[in-house]
């Protein structure tokens, strides 16, 4: 199988992450979603990352990639019946986390006449009312098997702190911890974001 995808992307990151997890060897292909013409040819949304299975069917978002990565690959499900809904609200958090670095990224990277400061204190605020409902079940997390969840959120802080500050950690101590503790699980140690 085939994941189009990036070193830096931390929805890439997400799936390469429940691969590993799972045992699920992967041909990463990477490329600049903003000039890949092959990867236009693939989604029609054209973000990463896309799946390309043996079949040549084609799975985009990285919610679905992982979902089939948990039926198709081995060991335990990372999306549990078990505190199912609690599960679903921390990676809902993790998710969200995620979407607002990469929209603050994407503010700051426009030239500075067409910034906006509203948008970018928007961000910034999310990103701090996130990570303070994480910090507060930070506890659940941690006693918790290796989840879904655990990835969502690994993959927004990891992302926060490669393309902005870390912060956020100053009013997080519990969840720093937590997050400082899960670096050296293989398959979080191997997916680092880099440029």
């Amino acid at each position: 199988m085939k994941l189009y995808s990036s070193p830096a992307t931390p929805f890439g990151r997400k799936a390469a992450i429940v691969a590993r997890e799972h045992g699920i060897a992967l041909d990463i292909v990477n490329v600049n979603p903003f000039e890949s013409e092959e990867l236009e040819r693939l989604n029609p949304i054209k973000l990463i990352p896309v799946l390309v299975m043996d079949d040549g069917t084609v799975l985009y978002d990285s919610h679905a990639i992982c979902a089939y990565f948990d039926e198709v690959g081995n060991g335990p499900s990372l999306y549990p019946d078990n505190d199912r809904w609690g599960w679903q609200r921390r990676m809902t958090l993790g998710t969200a986390l995620t979407e607002s670095s990469v929209l603050w990224l994407f503010q700051k990277r426009q030239p500075a006449d067409q910034q906006s400061d509203n948008l970018k204190t928007h961000y910034v605020k999310r990103v701090r009312r996130i990570t303070a409902a994480l910090e507060a079940e930070v506890d659940t997390l941690a006693a918790a098997p290796f989840r879904i969840d655990h990835i969502a959120v690994i993959c927004g802080i990891g992302h926060l702190e490669f393309r902005h500050d870390d912060s956020w950690r100053a009013d997080s101590p519990a969840l720093t911890a937590w997050y400082e503790g899960i670096q050296s699980r293989p398959s979080v140690a191997a997916t680092q974001p880099t440029d």
